[in-house]
């Protein structure tokens, strides 16, 4: 809904500009073009949703252009575009009581079944290892409803990941459970097990269900927190840690909100601020703002390439000229293969679809039944292949331009041929301008996660340091590490789309990649939550800030040493694609910050989400790292 929206309104301001300036100053286009393609080139960071809506602006803009009005009709066309795109929001929300319930789901409820399954025979007393069968869900989330939203997705990948951990978990309490006459092991088993089995009921239930299903999440695993200790303590505060970054992530599935759970208000699970959309997406814009990212530097090249199209179109009075930009925006991409690719297929699918839409014209003529026909015929198949093969999408695209130019009285054959000429000068202007200045790799796959793990670990390590003693960090500073962090997580996730395209290079393949910026997306929420925690100078004094004394910063050092160091160990174990070393006892130091300390409850979950989050990295590398 929020695509539909966003490109609705900006296809609507870009129909005025684009009509208005035509009619008032052609020149003016020039600047235009130049601001809408930075706009679009930046819009590459938010991923293919947000990205595919915003590219509809250029879109909107060149089709605008080419049919010059004053601002009343402009603004009449732009109302009108804008009522179109409303109405199909509209449809959109509609869809939505129609919508059945995802494989994907289900199939992670039936993964936490079998967790739920063998936590139970552990809790009876029935002690072997666990099945090594892969989960249900492995296979559902190696192939995904392709319809999938990206923020789902992950948040699944991330699902499935705490699944295989806890699993690990169990078989550790199984091995404890054999010496242990307390029978806490048990306990622990059988506790477990309710909460899995409410796990897979609430993937699986409705989701009208689902908010109150993770309240009583919330209550089992408050009520667990305050079992004494015991010989199996560490096991169970690692399963309890896991189990409730499963509950945080259902939570977050439907974009729910809970501040507050029923009789436990300081456990509720921490929604990071600035999760909201928009607030997101400003900061993701701003961290990629600078040209010495991917996202930065493919924003100016589009702008500068798009300009000099529309400047050159401008001087020489090329006929139809305006699909040389237009083609630019559609094929010129952040990466050398999608370019290459894009290009070369547009081209041929212009050629194509020029003929075909040209012989329809034909045939059809001169009745406007028939066109009005093949109109809607090449329309439905260009939006039906428009994900299948961009091949087929141009030649069906271009056939309907073609038509709907003879609908409004333009020659077929003239219009086709401007249309065959001008999309291979647009090809031509995009292959040349990567080539001059290409955003190539540079750095691998590999270096760039391990370029990613290294600035997050700085940003937490900072934000951690800056609790335990307000006032030694620059706030300026602390905003500088995050935008590090965020502008890494964003080539990260570039390169996680580009390995997807090509043939798997182990270690580092693209389900290692997805499940790898799954756990660093929980992280970074993490970080968005300790961050609010951080006093502002004018509140900071040198021995208590916001309920943190000097008693507690010993302890607080301590996590961000272990930290530093764990992931300084997962940065080494990638760059030379051997499995960390041993690591510092984080969850041990920071079940101790909680036991031993009295720091803000919700302080003490962040941290916990915070360490889970680096067992999930730490447990994923040493699964997939082996020498070369």
């Amino acid at each position: 809904m929020t695509a539909v929206a966003v490109a609705s309104v900006g296809m609507a301001v870009s129909t005025f500009v684009g009509a208005a300036t035509a009619a008032a100053a052609p020149w003016g286009l020039v600047p235009v073009v130049i601001v809408w393609g930075y706009l679009a080139g930046l819009a590459a960071c938010l991923g293919l949703r947000l990205s595919v809506a915003a590219i509809q602006w250029p879109v909107a803009l060149m089709i605008a252009a080419g049919l010059p009005l004053g601002p009343r009709e402009a603004a009449l066309r732009a109302g009108l575009v804008l009522a179109g795109g409303l109405f199909q929001g509209v449809l959109v929300a509609v869809s939505w009581a129609f919508r059945r319930g995802d494989p994907e789901r289900a199939a992670l409820a039936e993964s936490y079944r079998i967790l739920a399954a063998y936590a139970s025979h552990l809790a009876i007393g029935l002690f072997g290892p666990p099945s090594s069968i892969a989960f249900p869900a492995a296979a559902a989330l190696a192939d995904p409803n392709p319809l999938l939203p990206t923020a789902a997705r992950l948040n699944y990948l991330d699902l499935l990941e705490h699944a295989e951990r806890i699993r690990t978990s169990l078989a550790a309490l199984a091995e404890r459970a054999v010496d242990d006459a307390s029978g806490s092991a048990s306990r622990y088993a059988a506790d477990a097990a309710r909460v899995l089995d409410l796990i897979a009921d609430t993937l699986s239930a409705r989701r009208v269900h689902r908010a109150r299903r993770v309240r009583v999440l919330g209550q089992l695993l408050s009520w667990w927190a305050a079992v004494p200790g015991t010989g199996s303590r560490v096991v169970g505060e690692a399963l309890l840690g896991q189990l409730r970054a499963v509950t945080e992530d259902l939570a977050r599935l439907d974009t729910m909100s809970v501040r507050r759970l029923e009789g436990d208000r300081d456990r509720t699970p921490i929604v990071p601020p600035m999760q909201d959309e928009f607030g997101w997406t400003a900061l993701t814009l701003r961290a990629n703002l600078s040209p010495a990212g991917e996202t930065g530097r493919h924003a100016v090249r589009l702008a500068v390439i798009v300009g000099l199209a529309e400047l050159m179109v401008q001087a020489t009075g090329l006929y139809e000229g305006r699909w040389v930009v237009l083609t630019i925006f559609l094929v010129l991409k952040p990466d050398y293969n999608s370019t290459v690719n894009l290009s070369a297929q547009r081209a041929i699918g212009t050629a194509v679809g020029a003929g075909l839409g040209a012989a329809a014209a034909w045939l059809a003529h001169p009745g406007p039944a028939g066109l009005i026909t093949a109109a809607g015929f090449t329309i439905a198949a260009a939006y039906a292949l428009v994900e299948a093969n961009y091949l087929l999408y141009s030649t069906f695209l271009t056939a309907y331009i073609v038509i709907i130019m003879g609908i409004l009285g333009l020659p077929a054959d003239t219009t086709a041929m401007a249309r065959l000429t001008d999309t291979a000068i647009g090809a031509a202007f995009a292959f040349i301008a990567y080539s001059a200045w290409p955003t190539w790799e540079g750095l691998t796959a590999r270096e760039k996660f391990a370029r990613l793990l290294e600035a997050h670990g700085e940003y937490t390590t900072a934000l951690l340091h800056q609790l335990a003693h307000p006032g030694q960090i620059d706030p300026a500073q602390l905003r500088a590490l995050q935008a590090t962090a965020r502008r890494a997580r964003t080539d990260a996730e570039a390169s996680t789309a580009r390995l997807a395209d090509e043939p798997p290079h182990p270690p580092l393949t693209p389900t290692v990649a997805r499940t790898l910026v799954a756990a660093v997306t929980r992280l970074a929420h993490s970080e968005l939550s300790l961050h609010a925690f951080v006093p502002l100078p004018a509140t900071a004094t040198d021995k208590e800030v916001g309920g943190i004394a000097d008693a507690d910063a010993g302890c607080l050092d301590a996590v961000a040493a272990a930290f530093s160091t764990t992931m300084s160990s997962l940065v080494m174990g990638l760059r030379t694609l051997q499995p960390p070393g041993p690591l510092p006892p984080l969850r041990r130091l920071q079940t101790a910050l909680r036991d031993h300390t009295a720091l803000d409850p919700r302080l003490l979950r962040i941290t916990d989400s915070l360490v889970d989050a680096v067992d999930t990295l730490e447990d994923v590398l040493r699964r997939h790292l082996a020498s070369p």
